[in-house]
């Protein structure tokens, strides 16, 4: 099994800033954070708009990803499903990839040790 992986979640950007502070607190060292536009049957209808650049009706949502030990993959993965859940259509998902190597680009370290 790869022992680093790549967790990646559309959630709702009303809860966003709970995500990350419930992320940070629970030990991830860096993640990255976009607006998105979420199409398809992830649309929440009632907040849905349309757009001539989309051809068709899509929603802001909020991509958070970021790389951790794989042993960690399930508690990170519970935790945004519990934090981002309103119950409602179109709360989001939560993917995971594995990494095959991560290089810290200022000093060239790799693997785990690079997330630090």
């Amino acid at each position: 099994m790869n022992d680093i992986i790549e967790v990646r979640a559309i959630v709702r950007l009303e809860m966003l800033d709970r995500l990350v502070h419930c992320l940070k607190e629970a030990g991830v060292p860096r993640l990255a954070v976009a607006k998105v536009h979420a199409i398809g049957a992830g649309v929440d209808v009632a907040s849905a708009k349309v757009s001539l650049e989309e051809g068709t009706a899509y929603v802001d949502k909020a991509l958070v990803q970021f790389i951790c030990p794989a042993e960690r993959q399930d508690m990170y993965t519970e935790l945004i499903a519990r934090t981002a859940r309103t119950g409602r259509q179109g709360d989001g998902y939560v993917a995971v990839y594995p990494v095959l190597d991560v290089v810290k680009i200022r000093t060239g370290t790799v693997g785990l040790a690079a997330l630090r």
